[in-house]
């Protein structure tokens, strides 16, 4: 018996010291563009460790560039970016600025330095997409903003509502 709680504490322990810091940035992956009433593009993130998804408004411009970076296609701007001696780190998805605007930046990297510059989420996550580089979001925006599969599960979007009401970030 003394065993067996030894053990559940010890994994306890361990699953505390293993979660990530609070201000520590989530991994994501793109699952693909979605439009939905009145013609808005969303750019559909996944939670890499996890189930949650973000849906990021974009520009109809940056959702082509998004799709064809998807499909494999190399845009302009990270040849650009590579052809100054540079490359993409990461692109990371900090916090929304309204219902239509995600506010971003994009890592980039010369020799040992990084510059982080902002941008729309757009036009970092295409970079990104078009360098092979992560995909990262704020934590705090994914647990504001995020949505779990189940929560979606069996409802159209525009009817899930949280128990705090409707996502301020996408309105739904």
């Amino acid at each position: 018996m003394i065993l067996v709680l030894a053990a559940c504490a010890t994994g306890a322990a361990l699953r505390m010291l293993s979660q990530a810091p609070a201000d520590e940035p989530v991994a994501m992956t793109t699952s693909g563009i979605v439009r939905v009433r009145g013609g808005q593009s969303l750019v559909v993130l996944i939670e890499k460790n996890g189930s949650r998804r973000l849906a990021v408004p974009v520009t109809h411009a940056e959702a082509a560039l998004i799709d064809d970076a998807l499909r494999g296609g190399t845009g302009v701007g990270a040849a650009a970016v590579e052809a100054l001696g540079g490359r993409v780190l990461r692109a990371s998805i900090d916090d929304a600025v309204s219902l239509r605007r995600f506010r971003g930046h994009l890592s980039l990297g010369s020799g040992a330095g990084e510059v982080r510059v902002e941008a729309s989420a757009g036009e970092a996550i295409s970079l990104a997409l078009q360098a092979g580089a992560a995909i990262v979001a704020a934590r705090e925006l994914l647990d504001e903003a995020g949505v779990s599969p189940d929560e979606l599960r069996g409802e159209p979007a525009h009817q899930v509502r949280s128990e705090n009401g409707p996502s301020e970030v996408l309105g739904i």
